[in-house]
Order: structure tokens, then C-alpha cells, then sequence
């Protein structure tokens, strides 16, 4: 075939030249991925400003700084203890520059108790930095110190809740079921709305997630069973909730998530950086020696398959 005058064709070179290009193309992710993060980090909060985990989140996102270079901007997305965070998290790109955190129940529990946009294979849990020290309390000089004393006391007269959330909830009437108890559920806005209704003698007993720990010392409350799956470690004389018959405890996390599908150099560089923050001295002891909760950091795979093992069972409890 004849060629026009001017023009050169050489089909090795263009192969040579094809092959690079695409070389070139195929190079480009992983190139982005080495840089990031580029800009700043959002870490939202599922709740208000000024609490416990607020604090705890604030002082992750400055040790995160410190680790990837780039600022992190901490918001607070407060309501359902998590949900109308981990709401609007699904909905943003999964890049790695916005994750959250919540309680593990946000994920693992909330989607099956209520009507939720979400379910828990719809985001990527990247570590945790604190373990819940979950109890269930009541007033210092109530008529009863231990569980069997608070059911005998229940059969006579029959008790009151300060429900939470809808998991509490949950968890009261199963208790009720189990006990043959009447328990009168009572919603309350908040753990710290729940420690004053049992100070105020308006409710009996009540499910905190910590907060009650500062109320220990002073006698003002008293726990009567460890709702972890072991018994907690400001109360270790106290049995755990598995220790009194139920088949399964509560053990929880404050957790940082983030949307499913992530690439993977991301999610391994975020997870590891956050996990150096949430080791750091300053942090373990705001967690520890502050709020009184263990400063557990656990791995990216293990939380993953934490979170979604307790996924199914609370499925099961739920009856779904």
C-alpha cells in the first residue's frame, strides 16, 4: 500500500510506544494513592461538642495530623447515638478523606432495631480507641446490690428503665422476658439525662456506657451487672452479664469508620496512621486515667470481622 509523501510508519516503534503509554496509565493509581492525603480530613463526630468522645476525637484528630501531614477538621453530627453520623457518612465518597466515629452498636446493632438507610457492610471500620465499659447501674443506696436482689425486688415491685437508645431498649425487654419481671421503660436523652434520673429517684436502673464511673467513688451509684462480655475493670467484683445466664454480652468500642470500597493503599495508610494516634501517650490517657475507659486499639481486619459478627447476632436476637 503506498504511503503519503512527509509521512513516516514504523508498526515496531508505535507498539513500543503503545505499550509504554498504557505502562504509564496503569502506574497512575497507585502514584495518586502514595500522595494522599493531599488535603485536609474530615472526621465527623457522632455527637455533640464538649462530651467524651468529642474530646477523645479531638485529640485523635491532632495526633492524626501529625502522622499524614495534612489537617484534620473535626465536625459534630449528633443524634441516635451515632446514627444521623453514620447516616450521612454512607452518602460521601469513599476516598479516605471523611470517616467518623461512633460506637460499634451505631453499625453492628442500630440497623436492626430501627428503620435505618444503612447496614453495617456499608463502610470500612478502620480501628478503635477505646473499649465501652458497659454496666448496668443503679442508685448507691437502692434496696438491692446485686442481680438477684434487683429481680426479687422487681418481682414485688416491679422496676423502671432509663432506656437510651432503642438498643437499651432492647436489651431491658429482654431482661424482662427472661426474669419475668414488669419493667417500665422510660426514654431519656442521654447517658448523663439517664444518671440523673437515678440520682433523682425518678428511674431504678439504667444502661451506661462509662459515664457512671466518675459516680462510683462517692458511692452515688453502684453497678449491678457488667453488661461486657468480662467483667469491668473498675468493678471487677461485679459478674458480667454472661456470668448471670445470658448467652451473649455487649462488649463495645468507640470506632472510626469509613464508607465500603475505599481503594486499599488508602485504607491501609489511614487505618495504620490512626491506629499510631489513637496509641499515643496523650490519647491512652484521656482514655484511661480521664474517662476510665481502656485504651484497646485494635486492627482493621479484626474490627472488621468484629463488627460484622455482631451483626448477625444481634440480627438473630432481634428476630429479624
Amino acid at each position: 500500500m503506498p504511503i503519503a509523501k512527509g509521512l513516516s510508519f514504523t508498526p515496531r516503534l508505535s507498539a513500543v510506544g503503545a505499550l509504554l503509554c498504557a505502562l504509564m496509565m496503569s502506574l497512575l493509581p497507585l502514584s495518586a494513592h502514595a500522595e494522599w492525603p493531599e488535603k485536609p480530613l474530615n472526621l465527623w463526630v457522632g455527637f455533640s461538642a464538649g462530651g467524651g468522645a468529642d474530646t477523645l476525637s479531638r485529640l485523635v484528630a491532632k495526633r492524626l495530623k501529625e502522622e499524614l501531614g495534612q489537617p484534620v477538621v473535626v465536625r459534630n453530627l449528633a443524634g441516635g447515638g451515632g446514627v444521623v453520623m453514620a447516616t450521612t457518612l454512607k452518602k460521601v465518597a469513599a476516598d479516605g478523606y471523611t470517616f467518623g466515629l461512633a460506637p460499634n452498636s451505631t453499625f453492628d446493632a442500630m440497623p436492626y432495631v430501627g428503620d435505618l438507610d444503612y447496614k453495617p457492610t456499608d463502610f470500612t471500620y478502620l480501628t478503635t480507641v477505646t473499649q465501652l465499659q458497659s454496666g448496668l447501674v443503679a442508685k448507691g443506696d437502692a434496696p438491692y446490690s446485686s442481680w438477684e436482689e434487683m429481680v426479687e425486688y422487681g418481682h414485688k415491685h416491679g422496676l423502671t428503665f432509663g432506656a437510651t437508645s432503642p438498643l437499651t431498649r432492647k436489651f431491658v425487654q429482654r431482661v424482662a422476658r427472661k426474669e419475668d419481671l414488669d419493667i417500665k421503660v422510660v426514654p431519656m436523652k442521654g447517658g448523663l439525662a439517664m444518671i440523673n434520673g437515678i440520682l433523682g429517684g425518678y428511674i431504678d436502673i439504667g444502661w451506661s456506657a462509662g459515664i457512671h464511673q466518675s459516680f462510683l467513688g462517692d458511692g452515688k451509684l453502684k453497678v449491678i451487672a457488667g453488661l461486657n462480655e468480662e467483667r469491668l475493670e473498675r468493678s471487677p467484683n461485679v459478674p458480667s452479664i454472661t456470668e448471670l445466664g445470658y448467652d451473649s454480652g455487649y462488649t463495645g468500642y468507640f470506632l472510626f469508620a469509613a464508607p465500603e470500597g475505599m481503594p486499599e493503599a488508602i485504607k491501609e495508610k489511614l487505618s495504620a496512621a490512626l491506629r499510631k494516634a489513637c496509641q499515643s501517650k496523650e490519647v491512652a490517657e484521656l482514655a484511661e486515667k480521664r474517662m476510665g475507659f481502656p485504651n484497646v486499639v485494635l486492627k482493621q481486619s479484626r474490627l472488621q470481622q468484629f463488627v460484622l459478627h455482631n451483626a448477625e447476632t444481634n440480627k438473630k436476637n432481634f428476630n429479624l
